[in-house]
């Protein structure tokens, strides 16, 4: 039986350029980039020519650059740093964050910190008044991802900064964070336009490998964990060299394509969100979502089917060759869905919900042929 994969918001699989360039780089470049001797020095400077080239396709300065094991790894540096304050404070979230950041702001609560937790409205979006009002004096950083992984609802994030940046006039800068990991290589992104302060970049969303990622930051930090000081101390630790660099080449394809990548999801999208519509009782979530609606990323779909449970339609469609997901691949508890109840999804829906998300090299035809065995399933099944 062939296989539909219709799961890239939880990881893409490998390009053949990023595969090549990661086997390339494992063997070209034996060295540590740390070291002083001749392989550390062709080490350090394809390190760094890989760096001054991601820098250019995120349209800052590599400085600002600093890679990590992760999307995971970028989001939790940021947070974990406000350890380092010698008081707790407050931070404010969006309710349907990513559990890179959702469980680690639960972290810092258990620590003494204030956390205020935002819910989006209906349509998933959070809104920049919302996220400015529950700020307090004492409110150090805000963090609003940059798209959803789980319903495509990209947010306001330069609304936001200009929202905070109005409610701590004459004091002290709320420091903004935003999770890009569904954003970068999908839909523009540039991190100083949007004038956030850091931001969470993950190669294996966009088509890399797995187990490497990148964070912007518009000025250092004192992070919590100490180690060698690599990456001028933000992130200590040997580079993984060959990751960086098919991270860099997966991003160079998935930067330079939007152009043609991105309508062209956004039709497929549209296609099956029009597929949907025609099957009883099916429904987008958010159900506001209309085709051609650029609220929402061309990436990403979830339904939701009522009477047949999200998991079991996982694995109905599984056995008939599809692979979709329920939500995020990256938390171990299924059983919730926070990001849609927080957005007033009645329980029993978002207990049926299913996410269905696209690449680059999805097809009319498997769009169809999913569409068709979906409805299939669903009226089989459904209760």
């Amino acid at each position: 039986m062939s296989r539909t994969y219709l799961d890239w918001a939880a990881t893409a699989p490998p390009s053949e350029k990023a595969l090549e360039t990661y086997l390339r780089a494992a063997r070209e470049y034996p060295g540590n980039p740390s070291s002083l001797h001749r392989d550390g020095t062709a080490a350090r400077r394809a390190l760094e020519d890989s760096r001054a080239r991601l820098a250019g396709l995120l349209a800052c300065s590599s400085e600002r650059i600093v890679f990590t094991s992760g999307g995971t790894e970028a989001d939790g540096l940021v947070l974990l740093a406000l350890l380092r304050r010698p008081s707790p404070g407050s931070i404010v979230i969006s309710s349907i964050e990513h559990p890179a950041v959702f469980e680690q702001a639960a972290v810092l609560e258990r620590l003494g910190w204030k956390v205020r937790r935002v819910d989006p409205g209906p349509d998933g979006r959070v809104g920049p008044g919302a996220i400015a009002g529950a700020c307090g004096p004492d409110t150090v950083l805000a963090a609003v991802m940059a798209v959803n992984n789980e319903t495509g609802a990209v947010q306001p994030v330069a609304e936001i900064r200009r929202a905070l940046d109005d409610v701590s006039r004459g004091g002290r800068r709320i420091l903004l964070h935003t999770d890009a990991v569904q954003a970068f290589g999908k839909i523009p992104f540039r991190p100083e336009s949007l004038g956030v302060d850091s931001a969470a970049l993950s190669a294996h969303k966009l088509r890399g490998p797995r187990g490497v990622g990148a964070l912007y930051l518009r000025k250092p930090f004192e992070p919590l964990n100490a180690g060698g000081g690599q990456e001028a101390g933000i992130r200590s630790g040997t580079e993984n060299l060959p990751g960086i660099l098919a991270f860099e080449e997966a991003a160079e394809e998935a930067v330079r394509g939007l152009p043609g990548s991105a309508p062209r999801a956004r039709m497929l999208t549209d296609r099956l969100l029009e597929h949907a519509r025609g099957i009883p009782d099916v429904r987008p979530l958010p159900d506001c979502r209309t085709p051609g609606d650029e609220r929402y990323s061309p990436w990403i779909l979830s339904l939701s089917l009522p009477g047949l449970a999200g998991e079991t339609a996982v694995r109905v469609l599984s056995d008939a060759g599809f692979d979709v997901s329920t939500g995020s691949a990256c938390s171990s508890s299924r059983r919730k869905r926070r990001v849609l109840e927080a957005m007033g999804v009645p329980e029993a829906l978002a207990f049926c919900a299913i996410r269905v998300s696209i690449g680059p090299t999805t097809t009319e035809s498997e769009i169809d042929v999913f569409a068709d065995a979906l409805r299939d399933s669903y009226l089989r099944y459904r209760t």
